[in-house]
């Protein structure tokens, strides 16, 4: 599950002859950072199981001479086929096939090795299912099939099948390699649990503007500074059903502790359930959810938590792997906000994000996304849209070091004018730069230091402000 990142609102209050009312006070609407964007996962290693058969011994002959002996050509076939060996099946199949007398079986055999090389399994599971129709005695063509079926997903199949194959006749060697697999499977079932935790020394903690700011008579609100940690936490649990099918759990919470300026403390929970369909190389999920805010207030706030609002809706994921090298991500959500105090703010939200993901190598990657955010608030002065672009680019170096840089430019405009009379346009750019050393861990947890930088441009001088923050991170998965 991708993480949540940090929140970080539109706070503080405005000090002016006038009395300010709600409505005058800055926006606080939802802000984009609520969304977890289309997150691409990079691959993790898969379980490489030792053939259950002894390798041949290899012999050096052209394809010429080879096909001007059949009994040879099928001698060396059919062990190839038993090993599952793709790449003597991709030698010999055609010449075994541009003989006049073959086997249907064994083309089949072949063709379903071939596809399963390919990575094209639901034409390897269906050749493989005939030829087990055919002939369920056939032990190499059951252990074929439960490897294409672990391979695609299909968890509670592939359980089905090495359980199976544990009650033949086999070796021992061979119930440890069944035994691997098991396990494997079991493990994809677990819950996983995440967690990190960040320091934080925020000097514009409310995104104040520059000092001195007015609007037509109206004076901004000073800066103030906080110091303290963010944190965030995260639960999932997959439950796999037939067919590639599961239903899944997601829990996660995320917040900030200020010890000297408590009432910009904040924590957020968010729960879903729903289904999901997974392949080898695509997965879509389909996850109701609610989400609680609670938050101290702000400048006019105090220091305890309070609830503050809540959103519930319906998200859809889906990713898929392009290529070998290449994956595309999208997420779209929709919520229901509401809040406890500031009414005007109630409304919905939309959010659209696509990822694509880029690995010319095992040590670099690039990622590249858009997204699209929407808030329909109850006051127009209030509600947005957002559109945002992201560049991104992980490299592990010589020497242990590794380093993560990401980029992205958003435009936001809302929708009316707000109580200075001016209708809010920004441009808002972020640059993140994170470097850590693979190799330095404690626990288990490898420290990142994180420079972040903020720059909000706006029409509105109110809102235009930017900042630098420097901060340590540490997190887990287990």
């Amino acid at each position: 599950m991708a993480m949540l990142p940090i929140f970080s609102g539109l706070f503080g209050g405005i000090v002016q002859a006038q009395t300010v009312t709600t409505e005058q006070a800055p926006r606080l609407g939802l802000d984009e950072s609520k969304f977890q964007v289309a997150q691409p996962q990079l691959p993790q290693p898969t379980l490489q199981a030792p053939s259950a058969v002894s390798q041949p011994k290899s012999i050096s002959i052209s394809k010429e001479e080879l096909a001007k002996y059949p009994e040879l050509v099928l001698r060396a076939l059919l062990p190839a086929l038993m090993q599952n060996n793709a790449e003597g099946v991709a030698l010999l199949l055609p010449i075994y096939q541009a003989q006049g007398k073959t086997d249907p079986m064994l083309v089949m055999w072949g063709e379903a090795i071939l596809a399963q090389q390919q990575q094209d399994y639901a034409r390897a599971l269906s050749l493989y299912r005939t030829l087990f129709a055919k002939n369920p005695n056939l032990i190499p063509v059951r252990y074929q099939m439960a490897q294409v079926l672990y391979l695609n997903n299909d968890n509670e199949a592939a359980r089905d099948q090495f359980e199976k194959l544990r009650t033949e006749n086999v070796s021992p060697a061979f119930v440890q390699l069944i035994d691997r697999y098991l396990t494997a499977i079991n493990r994809r079932d677990q819950w996983t649990f995440q967690g990190g935790l960040s320091y934080l020394n925020e000097a514009n903690v409310n995104n104040a503007p520059k000092a001195g700011t007015e609007v037509n008579g109206w004076k901004a609100w000073q800066s103030e500074k906080a110091e303290g940690i963010g944190y965030n936490l995260g639960a999932d649990k997959k439950w796999s059903l037939q067919h590639g099918f599961f239903s899944k759990v997601s829990l996660s919470g995320y917040g900030r502790y200020y010890w000297d300026n408590k009432k910009y403390n904040e924590f957020n929970a968010r729960i879903s359930a729903g289904l999901g369909y997974q392949t080898a190389r695509s997965e879509v999920t389909l996850m109701p959810f609610t989400e609680r805010r609670w938050y101290g207030g702000g400048a006019s706030g105090s220091d305890a938590l309070k609830r503050f609002s809540q959103n519930s809706g319906l998200r859809l994921d889906f990713s898929y792997w392009l290529a070998p090298r290449w994956q595309i991500s999208t997420a779209l959500e929709y919520g229901e906000q509401r809040y406890v105090t500031r009414k005007h703010l109630n409304g919905n939200n939309y959010f659209w994000s696509n990822t694509l993901l880029y690995m010319p190598s095992s040590d670099q990657y690039w990622v590249v996304g858009v997204d699209y955010s929407r808030d329909n608030a109850r006051h127009k002065d209030n509600a947005y849209q957002r559109k945002n672009i992201r560049l991104g680019w992980g490299q592990e170096w010589m020497g242990g070091i590794s380093t993560r840089i990401t980029l992205n430019y958003a435009k936001r405009q809302y929708k009316a004018a707000d109580f200075t009379g001016i209708r809010q346009k920004n441009d808002e750019y972020g640059a993140q730069f994170s470097i850590w050393h693979r190799n330095l861990h404690f626990w288990g947890i490898t420290p990142r230091v994180t420079w972040a930088y903020t720059k909000i441009d706006s029409n509105n001088p109110f809102y235009s402000y930017d900042k630098n923050r420097l901060y340590l991170e540490v997190s887990k998965r287990f």
